[in-house]
């Protein structure tokens, strides 16, 4: 997941740290000068470690918190424009969702998260504003659609999944009065969804990327790990009410059911390929060829039956722990428990957008969340050719289409080793090679660029696997791969030898992300933390909702290490095994540059803490319940100490108060303890580690 704007153009993002009986809240502030500006409004949490913050009333939940802060800070008139959206009961507390309206107008971002015992109140998370005339716009709706599709595409050519939407908003205001603005949502043909906050005036305030499978023969964990098993789907009820299958007519590449609707998309047209041989009997039983290509033969049926086994498991599992159709996950019917209905996952199979990597889309409940799964390189698949000697090179995600003739120029070593700041140019048809490290790889792709430059190689900076490259940029032309640190001191030696970047031919079988239970867990886990703890956009939130899309992967195949079957590497496709990364890292080391790489920590530290607990005897659904029970208690766009407070307040309130110093220790370990905090602004971040508990941990 990645912010394009910031979500204050005026100010800097302030953040004060507020003690609340023990825990840890955050609040965000605004300076700005001059001419009212967007603003995101103050979060405030209210929490007495599980004691009761206010009383009951016989108008039911909504009005007891209502009651609750119009005491306490909002007063009477701002309390009741909080309007009740979802309401479930888990673990003996009732979880209330709340969306606050003036003057017909849904306030950007302005909502409440509360939790009740008894009728009481016991955790209320809000941000809501004061009540007030939205002052009007000076655009139309029509406006700001345009002026948001121009800021995400730049005037270039686009396809869209549907029409971009409008919803007239209002929007807090620096000067604590509201405004008419516009809330624009955008989904294209390439997954990416995307909410844009224009506001009155026709100025983009920040877009929000929300892009981060009866019988069935699927993978344990993936084809290097397991053998395939026949597996039944479960009998109607409990977490499936209805079973896994619809009754429709079902194909081996094209599978529904109301959790999920898994198919093949080679066409990338976000719609089921045609063909596949009908299946009557609910009996997916197709057998994997792992010496042809994943798009040869039957292997095409194998990767639909296992996406949809993962997404049907990856539900019932979730739901169990307290992702609820309440809670706002995916379901066609929702059975009349609360949630939105209409919004089972679109699971799209060898999808042909890309390759080595994976999304997922997730739009607000009620529409359904897009997964889109690729096929990966393997070693040899791509390569750097030099003086007859072949260097594997993994493709960027942003490169441009490699073909088997490639592209052939001199080899230049960037006058600046990490190609993070502007470069010497070079004569046209030069390729150049840049270390890695230090700054995103799509700077030092621009950058060699606008040097020039005709190819892009990105050379290792430690002794692990080249591997894809991440980042997204729009019309880039030019060829990007990565080598090892090896391989790109034997090609820099070489230099300015004629260096060409290529497809192998005859390429070797890809691998099959369907496969890799670790890629789907992690793409279904942004579903998750976005629908029950909201926006995780961002430098720091970004990274969260990458660590723990990387914990569910952990938990469940009780393994530290992430992506190794896709990424062909045993040590997998992160920096480090989740084992070994406190020996390498802390808190304080995180620079919150790339998401993936912040994710690391979060990742970390949820390691950690499945060693504790299963060293206390419990097991994957006591953890998994903990982390999902926790995030009715973290406020949207999170930090780490939210994250972490945000499961000690769940446990306490549902009686494990005995099991909060595992989890203080897990995150003090990693410098994320009593007292810690950090300030992340575009200039960089300030991070103060602690690795103190709590006495008595």
């Amino acid at each position: 997941m990645r912010v394009l704007f910031s979500r204050r153009p005026a100010a800097a993002l302030a953040v004060a740290a507020l003690t609340l009986a023990g825990l840890t809240a955050v609040t965000s502030t605004a300076s700005g000068q001059g001419s009212p500006h967007a603003i995101d409004a103050a979060t405030r949490v209210h929490w007495a470690k599980g004691k009761a913050l206010g009383t009951t009333s016989s108008d039911g939940a909504a009005a007891a918190v209502r009651g609750y802060l119009a005491g306490h800070g909002l007063g009477k008139t701002t309390a009741a424009s909080l309007k009740a959206t979802s309401q479930w009961t888990s673990h003996g507390v009732t979880f209330l969702r709340m969306e606050q309206y003036v003057g017909g107008l849904r306030v950007v971002d302005s909502d409440v998260k509360a939790a009740l015992k008894g009728g009481r109140p016991v955790s209320v998370i809000e941000n809501a504003s004061s009540v007030g005339t939205p002052a009007a716009a000076r655009i139309t709706g029509d406006d700001a659609k345009r002026a948001a599709v121009d800021s995400i595409y730049h005037g270039g050519a686009v396809s869209f999944l549907s029409a971009p939407a409008v919803e007239r908003v209002a929007v807090p205001m620096s000067n604590g009065h509201l405004a008419v603005g516009f809330a624009v949502t955008t989904w294209d043909a390439a997954n990416q969804l995307r909410e844009t906050l224009v506001d009155g005036n026709g100025a983009v305030v920040r877009s929000e990327l929300r892009t981060a499978s009866d019988s069935y023969n699927v993978f344990g964990e993936d084809p290097d790990k397991s053998t395939q098993t026949v597996v039944s789907g479960p009998a109607p009820g409990g977490a499936s009410p209805f079973g896994w299958l619809s009754d429709v007519a079902q194909t081996a590449v094209n599978i529904t059911g109301n959790n999920a609707h898994a198919y093949l998309d080679h066409d990338a047209n976000n719609k089921p390929d045609s063909g596949g041989t009908p299946v009557t009997d609910g009996n997916f039983l197709a057998a994997f060829d792992p010496s042809t290509q994943p798009s040869a033969g039957a292997n095409q049926a194998v990767a639909v039956q296992n996406l949809f086994y993962l997404n049907n498991l990856i539900h019932d599992t979730l739901y169990n722990a307290g992702f609820t159709a309440a809670a706002g996950n995916f379901q066609e019917d929702n059975n009349g428990l609360g949630g939105r209905d209409g919004d089972p996952v679109l699971a799209e199979a060898q999808d042909g957008s890309g390759t080595d990597n994976a999304n997922f889309a997730t739009p607000r409940d009620g529409r359904s969340g897009r997964m889109q799964m690729y096929l990966w390189s393997v070693p040899g698949t791509s390569e750097v050719v030099q003086n007859g000697t072949s260097y594997n090179a993994p493709v960027a995600e942003f490169s441009a289409p490699l073909t088997v003739a490639g592209v052939t120029g001199a080899l230049a070593v960037a006058s600046v080793p990490d190609a993070c700041t502007a470069i010497a140019p070079v004569a046209a048809g030069t390729i150049v090679i840049a270390d890695r490290g230090t700054c995103p790889f799509v700077d030092k792709a621009t950058n060699i660029k606008s040097a020039g430059g005709a190819g892009v190689i990105i050379a290792n900076n430690n002794p692990t696997a080249p591997f894809v490259m991440g980042g997204t940029l729009h019309h880039f032309l030019l060829p990007a791969v990565m080598v090892s640190q090896a391989d790109g001191a034997a090609l820099k030696a070489a230099a300015p030898a004629a260096t060409t970047i290529r497809l192998v031919n005859p390429a070797p079988p890809m691998k099959d992300g369907d496969l890799d239970t670790d890629i789907v867990w992690h793409e279904y886990g942004h579903g998750l933390t976005w629908r029950m703890i909201g926006n995780m956009d961002g430098p720091v939130a970004g990274g969260i909702g990458e660590g723990m899309s990387d914990t569910l992967s952990e938990i469940i195949n009780d393994d530290p290490v992430v992506g190794e079957y896709s990424i062909s590497d045993p040590a997998g496709i992160r920096s480090h095994s989740y084992e070994d990364y406190a020996s390498y890292r802390t808190y304080a080391d995180v620079p919150f540059t790339e998401v993936h790489d912040t994710g690391e920590l979060y990742g970390a530290i949820s390691w950690d803490l499945w060693k504790r607990y299963k060293g206390a005897g419990l097991g994957q659904s006591d953890i998994l319940s903990d982390l999902v029970q926790g995030m009715n208690f973290t406020p949207a766009q999170p930090s780490f100490e939210q994250m972490r407070d945000g499961i000690l307040a769940g446990l306490t309130t549902a009686g494990h108060a005995d099991r909060s110093c595992m989890v203080w220790n897990a995150f003090a370990t990693l410098g994320v303890g009593v007292g810690s905090s950090a300030t992340v602004t575009r200039k960089g971040a300030t991070v103060h580690e602690s690795f103190a508990v709590p006495p008595g941990c």
